[in-house]
């Protein structure tokens, strides 16, 4: 191919070299291209951005596709009108859909034909009806029968002279139609039939009938059984009256009244003949001040500075005994600006043993002004005084003061347990403090003929308590078991893998050394 041809066109290039060139002025078929270097080999080697979007298109979840709604039927069903309301078809006449801007326009357009249309006034409602004469006043005529201004809507419908009532006697109610029965065999004051002596007044059926209870207030009456009134008389509230069936009122003392006592102030005072103890309200005004100076300091000096506080106070002290003259601490403090009530503070340090009078602890001293440093310890102060107090309890009371306790076994035979069961159970309505003693299981047989572990009080905590090797091996020789120290192991190494953390009891072993003599008896 001729060099001017094949930088600009496309064609050829795969057979390069496979064919003779008789006509080097002619250019290979097919369109020209803008990289005529490029080859196909470079552009499959890269990964387009296309590829890569159907990539995920592929993989991504997409959503269904939202059904196209069904056309609209040809003749669609009739609505049922039999309970038809405000909801039905004439809710779309009076609320019609709001016209969208398009619709509007056209409507516009379709108005433009009437030449009502270009005369109307700018600013007024347009007639929703072009069908009136024009010139027509729509404003003051009104079509119909013209009401005359002296009447009103009111005497329409209330007359001040009443129209004449024309309903027949017979209409009215409870009339007594005049059949014109002949009068002497014929009284229509008599009643037919079985009397009944509910109503012994002949009044019930006119009570029923008018309101004259409501007005005499005995429209909620009714009759009822002695039983049945009496009690509602003793558990239910009448209205204006006190609900009081057992007079409970006349139980309380004079001055008293029903309902929680609030707590009074001085709760502790009322529980004690003793004075309480003044030093707590003051220990409280010395704890308050304290707290005080800590949060001043906190707004003040890092939590760097207590050590610089405190290594200042042991450079004065020359002895090195850890005390300071108060004089001296206190002057210290003045100079850093550190104000605080000496009356208040020396006393918290009595308490913690850190003042004696004259000196100082200046480390504990630094310690309760840091912030950052919680007070672990601080000494009881009780509210009453020592000779005020006195713990009792009922088991002491019932016993004289110079009687010596029984501390001999108590009599009787304590219930025993059938050990049919893996673990200890709780039984139903009791706490897991019976499962030590359990009376509901005892029996005639249990207590006639007690077993060894009821004798020896063992239990099922004895049973399942964690065990050493060599007391279990102790109890089971002494049970009559003779095994080696590889039998022991091996069965002890079994009986590990019935507790989770390996610990081994009493039962755990049993089950183990079970399991292995039942193996050894197949074997043989």
């Amino acid at each position: 191919m001729p060099v001017d041809c094949q930088r600009s066109t496309t064609g050829g290039k795969g057979n390069l070299g496979m064919f003779y060139d008789r006509s080097p002025k002619i250019c290979a078929a097919g369109l020209p291209t803008q990289q005529p270097d490029n080859r196909i080999v470079d552009n499959l080697q890269h990964y387009l951005v296309k590829d890569e979007v159907d990539s995920l298109i592929s993989d991504a979840i997409m959503p269904p596709e939202v059904p196209r709604p069904l056309p609209p039927l040809r003749r669609p069903i009739p609505l049922d009108m039999r309970n038809a309301g405000i909801y039905g078809e004439g809710a779309n006449i009076i609320n019609p859909p709001n016209k969208t801007k398009f619709r509007t326009l056209v409507e516009d357009f379709k108005d433009t034909s009437y030449s009502s249309y270009w005369k109307k006034a700018l600013g007024k409602v347009q007639d929703p009806i072009p069908m009136l004469p024009e010139g027509l006043d729509v404003y003051n005529t009104t079509f119909g029968r013209k009401l005359h201004d002296q009447e009103t809507l009111y005497d329409v419908v209330f007359p001040k002279v009443p129209l004449e009532d024309k309903t027949s006697v017979s209409g009215f109610p409870a009339a007594q139609i005049d059949r014109k029965y002949c009068t002497p065999p014929f009284n229509p004051d008599l009643t037919y039939g079985h009397r009944s002596y509910i109503d012994k007044r002949g009044i019930q059926v006119k009570t029923c009938l008018t309101d004259d209870n409501v007005v005499v207030g005995n429209g909620n009456r009714t009759v009822l059984n002695t039983i049945q009134s009496t009690y509602k008389e003793f558990y239910n509230a009448r209205p204006g009256k006190v609900l009081a069936p057992n007079n409970n009122i006349n139980e309380v003392p004079d001055g008293y009244s029903f309902g929680i006592l609030s707590k009074p102030d001085n709760l502790k005072e009322c529980l004690s003949i003793c004075k309480i103890n003044p030093e707590c309200e003051f220990y409280r005004k010395c704890l308050a001040h304290l707290n005080t100076v800590r949060k001043c300091m906190s707004t003040r000096f890092l939590p760097r500075f207590f050590n610089e506080f405190y290594l200042k106070l042991k450079y004065y002290d020359t002895e090195k005994s850890g005390w300071l003259p108060r004089e001296v601490v206190y002057n210290y403090c003045a100079s850093k600006l550190i104000r605080f009530d000496p009356s208040l503070i020396e006393p918290l340090l009595s308490k913690w043993e850190a003042f004696d009078g004259s000196n100082i602890d200046y480390k504990f001293f630094s310690h309760i002004l840091n912030y950052k440093e919680a007070i672990e310890y601080f000494p009881r102060i009780p509210d009453l005084p020592p000779e005020c107090i006195d713990f009792r309890t009922t088991y002491s009371e019932i016993m004289k003061t110079d009687q010596e306790r029984d501390e001999s076994r108590m009599a009787g035979i304590p219930s025993g347990r059938f050990f049919d069961l893996d673990y200890p159970i709780t039984p139903n309505f009791y706490c897991k403090a019976f499962r030590t003693c359990l009376p509901q299981e005892s029996d005639v047989k249990s207590c006639i003929t007690p077993s060894i572990f009821t004798l020896m009080h063992v239990n099922h905590r004895d049973m399942y308590a964690k065990r050493e090797p060599d007391v279990v091996r102790k109890v089971f020789k002494a049970a009559g078991e003779d095994f080696s120290d590889e039998k022991f192991n091996e069965i002890w190494e079994k009986a590990k893998k019935y507790h989770s953390q390996g610990w081994v009891c009493f039962e755990t072993f049993r089950k183990a050394l079970r399991k292995v003599s039942d193996a050894e008896n197949t074997i043989s």
